[in-house]
């Protein structure tokens, strides 16, 4: 893991970073489970909450003035934080059904329950699947008009 100073520096200067390292959204609740790993190789998971959703690879460095991503203030916070487990990590996963937690590839969001977030983290365009009972009702209001 990279990490711009030393554990001896890291810890003189009064502050941590921790590495993200992989992402479980929450559609439900709108915020994300974050997988983060420190230059001590200690494994955490983060429940961030706010409006930046944070990213694989970005670097979120605790100060004593507050909490920095890549180095900039972003509006989210900690909500929670937890010891790293499989166990649970996979729990996060499998719970939290979120098209973006599949990493398929698809650009399109196919949830048909309402989603908590308001832009989706994952860059997906929300498109849900359509009934044969919603097609039929557009075909014959078309037929009228």
């Amino acid at each position: 893991m990279e990490c711009r100073h030393n554990n001896t520096t890291a810890m003189k200067e009064g502050f941590i970073e921790w590495k993200i390292v992989e992402i479980v959204a929450s559609p439900d609740s709108g915020t994300i489970f974050g997988k983060v790993e420190t230059p001590y190789g200690l494994n955490y998971i983060l429940w961030f909450k706010g409006d930046y959703y944070v990213r694989p690879g970005e670097i979120l460095t605790m100060t004593e003035t507050g909490m920095l991503i890549n180095h900039r203030r972003q509006r989210v916070w900690i909500a929670q934080a937890m010891p790293y487990s499989s166990i649970r990590w996979l729990g996060f996963r499998m719970k939290n059904e979120c098209p973006g937690n599949r990493r398929d590839g698809s650009q399109r969001c196919d949830r048909e329950l309402p989603c908590q977030f308001k832009n989706c983290p994952f860059g997906l365009t929300h498109s849900p699947p359509e009934s044969y009972y919603t097609s039929e009702i557009n075909f014959q209001e078309q037929k009228f008009y």
